[in-house]
């Protein structure tokens, strides 16, 4: 199955390269796309070497014939954000799309799951909350903050859930849509 992993810019990244690695070890295909900010904590270099394809970040590459979001969309079977922040949720539930990840996620015609990371004031913003209220509306898949001390000093819901749990989760949602 074609996996596409979104990663956003939450200190959380790092933990994608798990889920990567996981997805790549129950047999899956994995394809990266990052937000641009999100190029700061993690090298593509990690994932590629994890999924073994190529890591995808700038919506228009002079030397690829197919437009990023156009490609990833191809054949894909879902299509997991882990970690989503605030930004990226709040775009995707507006219809925003002005990066790569942004563009993909609504080209998407596949199962989505999003997997939030933030500090806990950000999860409990009405603003967050509505956005996340709009996707399941959309039946988008949320699986939902863990609890705990976050890299800021703070503690409550924000954490990233655990990296099986958003792996399990989501290989159970590619199992019932394939029957």
């Amino acid at each position: 199955m074609k996996i596409v992993l979104g990663v956003t810019s939450s200190i959380a990244a790092y933990k994608a390269c798990d889920i990567t690695r996981l997805f790549v070890k129950e047999g899956h295909d994995v394809f990266v796309v990052m937000s641009k900010n999100a190029l700061n904590l993690v090298s593509p270099l990690t994932f590629r070497t994890l999924s073994g394809n190529p890591v995808y970040h700038e919506t228009f590459l002079p030397d690829v014939y197919n437009m990023g979001h156009i490609a990833l969309k191809e054949n894909a079977n879902i299509f997991v954000c882990a970690p989503a922040t605030a930004n990226f949720i709040g775009k995707a539930a507006s219809g925003i799309a002005d990066d790569l990840i942004t563009t993909t996620f609504l080209s998407m015609k596949t199962p989505i799951v999003i997997a939030p990371a933030m500090n806990p004031d950000m999860w409990s913003n009405p603003a967050v909350q509505h956005n996340i209220s709009v996707l399941k509306k959309r039946n988008i898949t949320i699986i939902e903050p863990d609890t705990g001390d976050v890299v800021c000093g703070d503690t409550g819901y924000g954490k990233l859930a655990p990296v099986n749990i958003i792996v399990k989760r989501s290989l159970e949602l590619l199992e019932n849509q394939n029957g």
